[in-house]
């Protein structure tokens, strides 16, 4: 019978955590098993460590995060099998932690399960770009048109994905918020909304009809499909069983849609734009302060595990303005750690770290930067400094340029450069693609400069590492 890694591991986690009486709830993300734990202590986090295929444990958010790496899907499934997931998705969960660490684990929870569907359409988009550079006819195609639609189709309906994530994560119907989101982004809706905004007077319940429009939108569909949740608890209670299986989706739609339109809608949009908004003003007054603020640190908000949170904000600034520097300088950070551990790979005579380090920099060439991070730069501290230093460096040479994202990227990172250029901003691409070099090549100077922190002790012993280099390389 052929060994199963991925049932072994989330067996062994299971072991380390207290078993399955100890979980209050489960999801993951790119690279983490997420967990959020009745009880938990430092002797939990060093045991789940040293398990093979195991990156790294952080503790964040009020959720116990098990970084794995490419596996994590895999292991999820493993886990959820012999944990029950749909019924503890059930539990009560939502209530661990601040405010701050409930939206953190909020955002995480509704974005993390279809990012990949995200990244694949900015793909597809920057396939179109290039295209369109080398043969300008196409976009007269009916080919590249219908494939310009099918890789805009995810963002104009946003709102459905959030539904469906949205709804796991806050324990209420999936059918019910599918049906409440759909009807914010149908087009009949939005036909309605954008008369409104013409001008033409179109009264709802006696109000005014809001001329916001929720295709692409985060905030109006996630706070609805919160809103139902508890407006579906309320009517179970009250309502009589013969008829809570109609009633309940009902009376929640008829509620929660009207009360999404009047009030929350506007509201949050409104919210949503207006940080938006006080970014792009940084970003437009303060080009290089934004560059250095958001390339310096943004791995460290990947390392806190709290980078969900600005999603809302990035795509706000793609509905409202058709562009965004944020992920400019997102993308730059994320070179520069993927440079560190490059860097690294060429600076090492350990051969296992060699195959952690080049199996990190292959991963992060999509976007994925955990396993460089726990597994080569944090490792050996050096890196992951010099890593910070680069990328605020390079995004600061970047804001040189103007350069902006014209598409949303779900993991930005080296293949997904293309999608800075724009025939409108030439020096967009020119500006990123600067940056992409000084990311790449700053570090594996600054590392044959200085070293990488383990090296100075390589000729004189092969001390084996805490973390299994070979586990590390076998995830990803």
């Amino acid at each position: 019978m052929k060994e199963n890694k991925n049932r072994d591991l989330a067996k062994r986690i299971l072991e380390e955590i207290g078993g399955e009486k100890n979980i209050s709830n489960s999801t993951h993300c790119a690279t983490r098993l997420r967990l959020v734990l009745k009880e938990e202590d430092d002797e939990m986090v060093q045991s789940v460590k040293k398990l093979p295929g195991v990156i790294d444990v952080v503790r964040k958010g009020g959720q116990f995060q098990i970084v794995i790496g490419n596996t994590v899907d895999k292991v999820y499934n493993e886990f959820s099998e012999l944990t029950g997931g749909e019924k503890k998705e059930a539990t009560e969960d939502t209530k661990k932690g601040n405010i701050f660490s409930r939206i953190i684990a909020t955002m995480s929870a509704v974005f993390a399960p279809f990012v990949y569907v995200l990244a694949a359409a900015g793909t597809i988009q920057g396939a179109l770009i290039i295209l369109s550079q080398i043969w300008p006819s196409i976009v007269e195609t009916g080919t590249y048109q219908v494939f310009d639609v099918v890789s805009w189709s995810p963002f104009t309906f946003l709102p459905i994905f959030i539904a469906v994530t949205a709804s796991k994560h806050f324990k209420t119907n999936t059918y019910t918020a599918i049906f409440a989101n759909a009807a914010l982004v149908a087009p009949g809706f939005s036909e309605l909304a954008q008369r409104a905004g013409a001008g033409e007077a179109i009264s709802f319940f006696g109000m005014p009809l809001s001329e916001t429009v929720y295709t692409s939108t985060v905030i109006p569909a996630i706070l609805l499909v919160w809103l139902l949740s508890y407006l579906e608890r309320i009517l179970e209670r009250i309502l009589p069983e013969a008829v809570t299986r109609l009633f309940t989706p009902l009376f929640s739609i008829l509620i929660a849609v009207p009360l999404t339109i009047i009030v929350i809608g506007p509201l949050s949009a409104a919210g949503a734009n207006v940080v938006a908004a006080g970014y792009t003003a940084l970003a437009v007054s303060f080009p290089a302060l934004a560059g250095i603020i958001i390339g310096g640190a943004w791995q460290l908000f990947v390392l806190l595990g709290v980078h969900w949170g600005i999603t809302p904000v990035i795509l706000a600034n793609h509905e409202q303005y058709g562009m965004d520097t944020f992920q400019v300088y997102q993308t730059i950070a994320v070179i520069s750690q993927v440079g560190a551990a490059l860097a690294v790979f060429l600076k090492t005579k350990k051969k296992e770290v060699r195959s952690v380090s080049l199996s990190a920099a292959i991963t992060g060439l999509f976007g994925i930067t955990e396993p460089a991070i726990y597994g080569v730069n944090l490792r050996f501290k050096k890196p992951f400094i010099i890593g910070i230093v680069t990328g605020a460096v390079a995004s600061l040479v970047t804001s040189f340029f103007n350069s902006f994202s014209f598409v949303y990227t779900g993991l930005p990172g080296p293949l997904t450069i293309i999608n800075t250029y724009s025939a409108d901003h030439p020096s967009s691409f020119w500006g990123v693609l600067t940056g992409t070099v000084i990311a790449l090549v700053l570090p594996i100077v600054l590392v044959q400069i200085f070293g990488y922190g383990d090296d100075a002790v390589e000729e004189a012993a092969d001390v084996p590492s805490s973390t299994t280099e070979t586990d590390v390389v076998g995830n990803n």
